[in-house]
């Protein structure tokens, strides 16, 4: 097998994404143009580090990236060898900001009922995703469609105390909680994960909601991880399934974010 790697040239692609979705695209143009070809080895991870200027965990997840896309394979003994120029089809969400994930009516407003500390039990603790014991405060709310009384959900937000003060603000402003942490307290965003249940509304929630308990409910779970990799909001939403509807539109593709910088995609 003829090796070149010492032949190639690399370039980074516009800024404007996050940096590990920069070296992927770099890598896919490589293996689309045939500079790096079917059955080929690719350089190892700390070539690729030296060569794109970033850290060796960037160049890990550019490389799961093509992985998930079946353009590479890792084999033991052999490195990362890449075993398609063109990648999988799939279908793609694309998502330009985490609030259009399950996005409320415009109209919608929040009233915020309770805010309190809570120790997460056993429970808890799996349902936001964290440890026994841990602190959070939580955020109990109704949304309303504006001069209406049904709701269309009853929303349990649960933040770490150190971004507490911002329940003072949930409900006045139209602006996403994980945004306002943002702005004051410089804490980003790295993941949104999104759960989406059946169930069956509580009686504890029966009484707000105005259902009968054992009634059909969609349970929505946002978890929203920093860049450090931890949670440090998690919503939980109840709807009466009468009332919430969630529809996608899929388009067909393999690069999420083609059609623009700073994409999510689910």
């Amino acid at each position: 097998m003829v090796k070149r790697k010492a032949e190639l040239a690399i370039t980074v692609p516009t800024v404007g994404r996050k940096r590990y979705e920069q070296v992927a695209e770099a890598l896919i143009d490589l293996i689309r143009s045939g500079a790096l070809a079917v059955g080929e080895t690719m350089p190892g991870e700390l070539e690729l580090v030296t060569r794109f200027g970033v850290s060796r965990h960037t160049v890990r997840e550019a490389l799961r990236r093509l992985e998930g896309l079946g353009l590479i394979g890792r084999h033991q003994g052999i490195g990362t060898v890449v075993k398609a120029r063109e990648p999988l089809q799939s279908y793609v969400q694309s998502v330009r900001s985490p609030e259009e994930l399950l996005r409320y009516p415009p109209e919608s407003q929040l009233t915020v009922l309770q805010v309190e500390p809570v120790r997460a039990n056993r429970k808890l603790a799996r349902l936001i995703g964290c440890t026994v014991g841990s602190q959070w405060v939580r955020v109990s709310a109704l949304r309303r469609i504006r001069h209406s009384h049904l709701p269309i959900c009853h929303l349990d937000l649960y933040l770490l105390p150190e971004f507490a003060e911002v329940a003072e603000l949930m409900g006045k402003r139209l602006q996403p909680v994980y945004e306002m942490i943002e702005q004051r307290f410089g804490h980003r965003v790295s993941d949104v994960r999104v759960e989406i249940r059946a169930g069956l509304i509580p009686e504890s929630l029966s009484g707000v909601l105005d259902v009968l308990p054992g009634s059909p409910s969609l349970q929505v779970v946002r978890r929203y991880y920093g860049e450090d990799r931890k949670v440090f909001e998690v919503s939980v939403s109840e709807h009466p399934a009468e009332r919430y509807t969630y529809s996608i539109q899929l388009r067909r593709g393999w690069q999420s974010g083609a059609d623009g910088p700073s994409h999510w995609s689910t």
